[in-house]
């Protein structure tokens, strides 16, 4: 068995990441967990998933160097261009979306920007944001939004359920909507044993 790596920091707090690593502990057993602190060297040949929120200049440097040299590394498949494990996650609990209008809070290279592009290419139609745009009040409460995925990030960002309550799927992975009808959680776990085994 190769060996498989999750690099995390934890000088950055984030109960979304922390819920995932119990989660990944839980599920794979043989799963090594090294803070970035502690991270020397990288061991060609075992598998790494680096979980957000990360030091970005030590993130943009490991995918640079897997997308260049070891491709074979990468789990998540942001250095491959493979749709993600969070991506490919929350398409499982949306189901079809052809002719559907997706609103994505989330513009990250983990999770918004793949799901936005695989979104696209099944027929949806995507509205990308991050949750800084000042008009998302009127977005939703203007336009008929079927599907709405929220991952801010952010624990001061919520949306209120008033803004929410017409949309038929939501899923909030990062305690953004206020709504009590939401997925909180999707299959990366499962998606990420899958890709472990392939």
């Amino acid at each position: 068995m190769e060996r498989f790596t999750v690099l995390y920091d934890k000088s950055i707090e984030d109960k979304g990441r922390d819920s995932y690593l119990r989660a990944i502990k839980k599920h794979i057993p043989y799963a090594e967990f090294i803070d970035i602190s502690n991270y020397k060297n990288h061991v060609f040949g075992e598998e790494l998933l680096f979980v957000k929120p990360l030091n970005e200049w030590f993130y943009n440097a490991m995918v640079n160097l897997m997308r260049g040299r070891y491709p074979s590394a990468d789990v998540e498949g942001v250095a491959t261009g493979r749709l993600t494990i969070t991506a490919e996650a929350i398409l499982r609990v949306i189901g079809p979306v052809d002719k559907k209008t997706v609103v994505i809070i989330n513009q990250s290279n983990v999770l918004g920007i793949p799901l936005a592009k695989e979104l696209i290419e099944r027929g949806a139609n995507v509205i990308s944001l991050n949750s800084s745009y000042p008009c998302i009040d009127n977005l939703l409460t203007m336009t008929d939004v079927d599907v709405l995925v929220s991952a801010s990030g952010k624990y001061e960002f919520k949306l209120d359920r008033i803004l929410t309550r017409m949309i038929d799927v939501k899923v909030d992975l990062s305690d953004d909507l206020e709504d009590p009808i939401k997925i909180t959680t999707v299959p990366t776990v499962e998606v990420l044993k899958e890709r472990l085994e392939e």
